[in-house]
């Protein structure tokens, strides 16, 4: 096997690895499988949303520490993003903490949106994790998934967004 056969095997095998405290190692989330509803709502589940972009994900234009700009959107600190929009991400709604971290709901979400391809930012520092009941969902379903630090993860992001993946994402800005 050559060493970026193996590189990948390596990469694959990460994408469902969990740590016993939720996070994953940072480079790769795990494979879901998701069902896009098409719906074209953007916002909170049962909210009135102006910032609709159509079916495509939009775009981060801007990404400095606690601040985020977003294609068609108001600046702000922390999104969630799908095809279709995005909104800011209120942590209380599936009640997220930097740990045990990012919920299962949060990621439903994205999924419901119509996401295929699924971006989870850890933080600038790295300090949101993943909960574990999260990363079960993540490998029981078939979406795509990635986990990064926040940086990377927006570079990700953008680029299957320029791609016409339908990719959704979670983004913390600051820690």
């Amino acid at each position: 096997m050559t060493d970026a056969a193996a590189d990948a095997d390596a990469d694959t095998d990460a994408r469902t690895k969990g740590y016993a405290d939720g996070r994953t190692d940072g480079r790769t989330g795990a494979a879901i499988g998701g069902h896009p509803d098409g719906a074209t709502a953007s916002g909170p589940p049962g909210a009135a949303a102006p910032e609709s972009t159509g079916r495509r994900s939009p775009v981060i234009s801007r990404l400095e520490w606690g601040v985020m700009e977003v294609e068609g959107l108001p600046p702000g600190k922390d999104f969630v993003l799908y095809p279709g929009g995005g909104h800011p991400w209120d942590w209380a709604a599936h009640g997220t903490r930097h740990s045990p971290g990012v919920r299962p709901g949060d990621v439903r979400e994205l999924i419901e949106r119509g996401a295929t391809v699924l971006v989870l930012s850890l933080g600038m520092d790295e300090r949101l994790r993943i909960a574990p009941p999260t990363l079960e969902l993540l490998r029981q379903t078939g979406v795509e998934a990635h986990v990064r630090e926040t940086r990377a993860a927006a570079a990700l992001y953008n680029s299957l967004a320029a791609g016409g993946r339908p990719v959704g994402g979670l983004f913390h800005s600051t820690c």
